[in-house]
């Protein structure tokens, strides 16, 4: 599981809930000799779209003229699964309006993670250098980052 996940979903204490909710979703509806390449996708880990797929597909469907060059330009992370893709929103605000909400909440808290990890780290490491102790050190990162106490202690302890 990519670390960023992985530390977001430690963090919500969801990470069996997600899971269990991508197994049941996912993973248990395919062919078994499938199965380890969908949770890869899943996790972010093997590419989920193919560039030439793209481009077959936006020409067959309804994008006549789209070209290969507009293809190619699509950035990279955008053919990898996120984890907002592994949750069915619709589905979800229709049916279960609470697990709908739990897991905006996750998916912001993996956002932030992806986003805030490593200026959170470099953060830390320059309060180390000036040998700053271990509270003074969460208060500038509550400060700075505007969390809490809790995520600021686990957040410092994933760094060793």
């Amino acid at each position: 599981m990519p670390k960023m996940l992985d530390l977001a979903l430690r963090h919500c204490k969801a990470k069996q809930r997600w899971i269990d909710y991508v197994y049941e979703n996912f993973v248990k509806r395919c062919q078994r000799e499938k199965r380890s390449t969908v949770v890869k996708k899943l996790l972010g880990i093997k590419q989920q779209y193919k560039r030439q797929e793209i481009y077959d597909n936006l020409r067959y469907v309804e994008f006549k003229n789209v070209t290969m060059e507009q293809i190619n330009s699509i950035p990279k992370s955008a053919l990898y699964m996120s984890f907002s893709e592994t949750i069915n929103w619709q589905k979800l605000s229709v049916e279960d309006h609470d697990m709908y909400e739990y897991w905006k909440v996750v998916a912001g808290w993996v956002e932030w993670f992806s986003k805030m990890h490593i200026p959170v780290k470099d953060t830390y490491d320059h309060c180390n250098s000036w040998n700053m102790s271990h509270g003074e050190i969460v208060g500038v990162l509550m400060s700075k980052y505007g969390i809490t106490r809790n995520t600021a202690e686990f957040i410092i302890k994933s760094f060793k």
